[in-house]
């Protein structure tokens, strides 16, 4: 029992990044912040072959730079990218429990996988819609 309570005392001496949890309004942000006009080019060349100068900075894995660059982006209030208007869209308006307004501050990897949530979301339902 002393070496459980070693091992767990040691993981709880770690500095701990805290960890966020994804709100509702944290996928309407991603999408807005990856289509935008500084990340739209960018985002479409994720599956292409990494540069050089990629593979030189140790962050080709993942896209890692380009997921920090809309970490950046996803932290920060930027009125270019905070322009969501939902004031023509009926769902929207109706759903009072999401505040576009609140920034959740995620870090590159937990983005990386929402992304991958949606994509997978959208990929299932589209195959649905064309069976």
């Amino acid at each position: 029992m002393h070496q459980v309570k070693t091992r767990y005392g040691k993981t709880s001496e770690a500095p701990e990044s805290t960890p966020t949890r994804k709100e509702p309004q944290c996928p309407f942000r991603l999408l807005n912040i990856l289509f935008s006009d500084p990340f739209a080019e960018g985002f479409s060349q994720l599956g292409n072959v990494a540069a050089c100068s990629k593979l030189d900075s140790e962050k080709a894995a993942n896209n890692q730079q380009f997921w920090e660059g809309v970490q950046e982006a996803f932290q920060s209030a930027d009125p270019t990218i905070d322009n969501l208007h939902i004031g023509d869209n009926e769902v929207l308006l109706d759903l009072h429990c999401i505040n576009f307004k609140e920034i959740v501050p995620h870090d590159w990897k937990k983005l990386r996988s929402m992304w991958k949530q949606i994509n997978g979301d959208y990929k299932a339902a589209l195959s649905h819609f064309t069976m």
